[in-house]
């Protein structure tokens, strides 16, 4: 019953807590307890520190066993805790776990170091920009990564919920990327924070009541004697919550054990539990209830600042001893703190608003710098603009950190600070509070947009405004409403300002393109054209939004030479203008120039991960993966899109995730995987359809068309494909290579038996490539006409001709399509032995490629032929994408990082993992590659054009 550590039960959670023990000394794991408050979390915590410092008592050098058989080792534990009234302190709780090792930072590489130290606020001048906080999160990860080289790490953190949003963005990120450090970290929390929303984050747990007998065991415990059908009722009340039952049954009279007097059925638990401790706070002298209230307003339990702001309340530390005698409170090894953390919040909200306001002022009086801002904050009773003043130098001090939620805090309670007859200032600082709140990821951005841009009396901050409300509306996947206010705000400045108007109206046009809007895309993006200065950097940008929204009404002469004038102009900075190489990157690759887009994003990949730059990246990545997919190049667009997922999921970009997940969609499309293809494509509609993201069914529908005809679902695959098609049209999307559905189309509606059908979308599509005059639309449609024909001459020639066109371009699933479904005709019209040289071709570039679907159709047309299927030669070309294949996305990504020359700790910080992951994944990707050494790795990927 009991787990040895004063614990009750948990039988499964305390095997969890071994495990993740285990597992972390072996390689890495995190686990998040949630629950409601009182459940137990805390004493699963302490469970798992006493496991770990038990085996350190040992000093077994072959380890301890543990309760449940398993074995531990010696290990570092580090224990942090959140505190509500902490939560306005960047990175508090990651300086509590990290600074006893802060020897161990000159080991980091310089960027992670620098960033870390000036988030801690180790270093730095107060002139610097932010430091990154991305390489802070991969220094902080690679800290532990050595704690744990030397003896493996236990991290615990209690109450999540209330560390410092600078801290969990940390820890969060710690969690997701554990895998071979031996750190083993487990988080306690009210919420689950593996399950919310799009960030799926961690392994989560959630802690529940306890069982009737384990109940009875704790009463047992806490010498509290009551009967059978008591206990039952006290069970439905608490429902088993460990902290709710002790304090009910402590409550109860003699009458009440022994069931003869009725029990309380309180409406709710948690005012059951605060009835019975508000009574004890009650009962407190005059003097202790308002030294609790500076106990519970000070963000520092140490009793060195807690008697000083005692002191300055006309109050001392003696004051405290009758909530000490009562158990309301406990000494700590330095200082006082609350039995338990709900405690905090009721005495703050018991309290009257006088002694409130005391205890903040006495505190403020004892503190400098940020905690003497926030204290003056919360004892001002209404505005004040010093403490407004106050409040913006810790934002700005905060902001320098990296630390963007608190400094995000921070302008929003200065703007609550600011006096009614300013209203310039306060919507100012709404703004300020918005755009750092959307650099922190918070969703609280939009709302305070909105109230700025009620109050604000300055047009050109209106525009401001605008322009940042709709940034965050194009990221969150509400495009309609993007685009319509950053018309509003290039309106608003185009007659003094049409250089700011011009980039306003460029960034509109991104989000009328994924509203599906392509006329209104190309109509804005000339507007910003016309507003560009000749020299300006503005005229970059416009040029290469013009192009890239010509490309895909498909005016492709116009867009290739909007996207040349774009390159004769200059280019910006990769990293800050990340997002303008990915349009311009995908742009040429929708005009078939697949070599100078791939150079233009490899360059803004390279350049973010140098710089730790992801606010971007994602999307990146996915417009790499995109064409990295087009060009057969499979393994590399899996391990792209895959990283890209995960990066627009921990970002909250619901546009990228929507993207992404197509990606990934029509990948497996191609490789016939149909359940997992309409795995993404379900995500991607439960996820951000009501969002109404306007393009994303045209993407959707296509690539469920596409897995349905690789199945031989024709009729399925036509009313979907018809379905794209009428959007194409609808939404002006002239490009037929934007998506490539045509030819799908018309072979969907050949085999469903609709040749007339078939007929009339070739003839769509030929008109079309004669348009935009793509290859690789000339080959389809030349497909499907030699698919249409009735002679075989006449298929022949149609043949021939898409073949010719192949060449012109890049894409080795296509032409092999086109060599299947010339083979079939071949045979079709009795010219077997004619079919069997296209359909091994065709047969081979499926196999290397993975189609699987396809590669079982050529194979069945090749037997059917006469061919014979064991007298291929297997191909070293088809070898090497079999073994590629073995990787994970991770492994694949690891191995293109060394291949360019990367060193272990460079390919770490590139790819935002630790040193031991790399080592851990290379490995593997020796053994399952049959290679010794980094050369070889190299000279294998090189071989198979996928090094960048």
């Amino acid at each position: 019953m009991h787990g040895g550590t004063g614990i009750v039960g948990r039988e499964r959670e305390r095997r969890l807590m071994d495990d993740l023990l285990v597992a972390g000394g072996a390689g890495g794991a995190s686990l998040l307890l949630w629950g409601e408050p009182g459940i137990g979390k805390t004493a699963l915590l302490d469970y798992a520190a006493e496991q770990a410092e038990r085996a350190e008592r040992h000093r077994d050098p072959v380890g301890t066993a543990g309760p449940h058989g398993t074995t531990l080792s010696r290990r570092t534990v580090l224990r942090a805790r959140g505190i509500e009234t902490e939560t306005v302190l960047p990175f508090a709780t990651l300086g509590d776990l990290l600074m006893p090792s802060s020897h161990l930072f000159r080991e980091l590489p310089g960027p992670q170091r620098t960033a870390l130290e000036s988030c801690l606020a180790l270093g730095g001048d107060a002139a610097d920009t932010p430091s990154n906080p991305y390489a802070a999160c991969m220094g902080a990860l690679n800290v532990l990564a050595a704690l744990g080289d030397e003896q493996p790490v236990v991290v615990l953190v209690d109450d999540l919920h209330w560390v410092d949003p600078s801290s969990q963005r940390v820890l969060l990120f710690i969690a997701r990327r554990l895998s071979s450090e031996r750190v083993a970290l487990a988080l306690g929390s009210r919420e689950d924070h593996g399950e919310s929303g799009t960030r799926r984050s961690i392994p989560a747990v959630q802690v529940g009541g306890l069982p009737p007998d384990d109940c009875a065991a704790l009463l047992r415990e806490a010498d509290r004697q009551v009967t059978p059908a008591v206990l039952g009722e006290l069970v439905r009340i608490s429902g088993g919550n460990p902290l709710a039952l002790r304090e009910i049954a402590a409550g109860l009279t003699p009458g009440q054990a022994r069931g003869e007097d009725p029990l309380l059925d309180p409406p709710s638990l948690g005012h059951h539990l605060e009835r019975a401790w508000a009574t004890r706070i009650d009962d407190l002298p005059e003097t202790a209830r308002r030294a609790l209230v500076v106990l519970a307003a000070s963000r520092s339990k140490a009793a060195g600042p807690l008697r000083k702001a005692l002191e300055a309340a006309g109050l001392s530390l003696d004051a405290l001893s009758p909530a000490e005698v009562d158990g309301l409170i406990t000494a700590t090894s330095d200082g006082l703190d609350f039995h338990h953390p709900v405690l905090r919040p009721l005495v703050l909200g018991r309290a009257p608003l006088a002694h409130r306001f005391a205890a903040y002022t006495a505190l403020a009086e004892v503190n400098t710098g940020p905690l003497h801002a926030w204290y003056r904050a919360s004892a001002s009773a209404g505005p004040d603009e010093e403490a407004a003043a106050a409040l913006a130098e810790a934002a700005q001090e905060a902001r320098r950190r990296s630390a963007f939620a608190e400094s995000a805090l921070a302008w929003r309670r200065a703007a609550d600070l600011t006096p009614a007859p300013d209203p310039a200032a306060r919507a100012a600082r709404l703004h300020r509070a918005a755009s750092d709140a959307l650099l922190s990821g918070s969703p609280s951005g939009p709302q305070w947009c909105e109230e700025a841009l009620r109050i604000s009396p300055d047009p050109a901050m209106r525009a401001d405004i605008q322009g940042l409300l709709g940034r965050m509306c194009t990221w969150r996947g509400e495009t309609a409403r993007a685009y319509g206010l950053l018309l509003d705000a290039a309106d608003a400045v185009r007659g003094h300002d049409p250089a700011r108007a011009s980039m306003l109206l460029a960034e509109a046009t991104a989000a009328a393109r994924l509203d599906g809007h392509v006329p209104a895309a190309v109509r804005v993006a000339e507007q910003s054209l016309s507003l560009a200065s000749p020299t300006g950097p503005e005229r970059w940008y416009s040029l290469t939004v013009l192009g890239a929204a010509l490309v895909m009404a498909g005016r492709t002469a116009d867009g290739r030479r909007m996207l040349e004038s774009a390159d004769a102009h200059g280019t910006g900075d990769p990293v800050r203008d990340q997002q303008v190489y990915a349009i311009a990157g995908q742009a040429w690759s929708r005009v078939e120039e697949f070599v100078r887009g791939r150079t233009l994003l490899n360059t803004a990949v390279e350049s973010a991960r140098r710089h730790s730059a992801v606010g971007v990246l994602g999307f990146t990545l996915a417009v790499r993966g995109e064409l990295e997919t087009r060009i057969g190049q499979w393994a590399s667009a899996r391990g792209d899109l895959t990283e890209s997922l995960r990066w627009a999921e921990e970002l909250g970009q619901l546009t990228c995730v929507s993207y992404t997940l197509y990606c990934l969609a029509r990948l497996e499309a191609l490789r016939g995987n149909r359940v997992e293809c309409e795995d993404h494509v379900a995500r991607a509609r439960r996820e951000c359809g009501a969002y109404g993201i306007g393009c994303q069914e045209y993407h959707l529908t296509a690539v469920l068309g596409l897995s349905a005809l690789a199945h031989g679902d024709y009729d399925t695959a036509a009313d979907q494909l018809e379905q794209t098609l009428a959007l194409a049209e609808e939404q002006g999307i002239g490009n037929p290579e934007v998506v490539p559905f045509a030819a799908d189309l018309a072979e969907a509606h050949l085999r469903a038996g609709d040749p007339v059908r078939a007929a009339e979308v070739v003839t769509w599509l030929e008109e079309r490539a004669r348009e935009t005059g793509l290859a690789s639309a000339e080959a389809a449609a030349a497909r499907c006409r030699g698919l249409l024909a009735s002679t075989p001459e006449e298929a022949e020639a149609h043949f021939e001709r898409g073949l010719a066109a192949h060449q012109r371009t890049t894409g080795p699933f296509d032409w092999a399509r086109t060599l299947l479904c010339e083979a079939e005709v071949l045979r079709r019209h009795r010219r077997p032995a004619a079919a069997r040289a296209p359909l091994a071709s065709a047969l081979a570039c499926f196999e290397r490629l993975g189609a699987a679907p396809w590669a079982r159709r050529a194979a069945s047309e090749l037997a059917a032929a006469g061919g014979t299927l064991a007298s291929r030669a297997s191909s070293s070309s088809s070898d090497l994408a079999g073994a590629l294949d073995q990787l994970t996305p991770q492994e694949f990504q690891v191995s293109r990082a060394v291949a360019r020359g990367l060193n272990n700790t460079e390919a770490a910080a590139s790819l935002f993992v630790s040193r031991k992951t790399v080592e851990a994944h290379l490995t593997r990707v020796y053994r399952k590659l049959h290679v010794r050494s980094r050369t070889d790795l190299t000279r294998l990927l090189t071989a198979a054009d996928l090094v960048d």
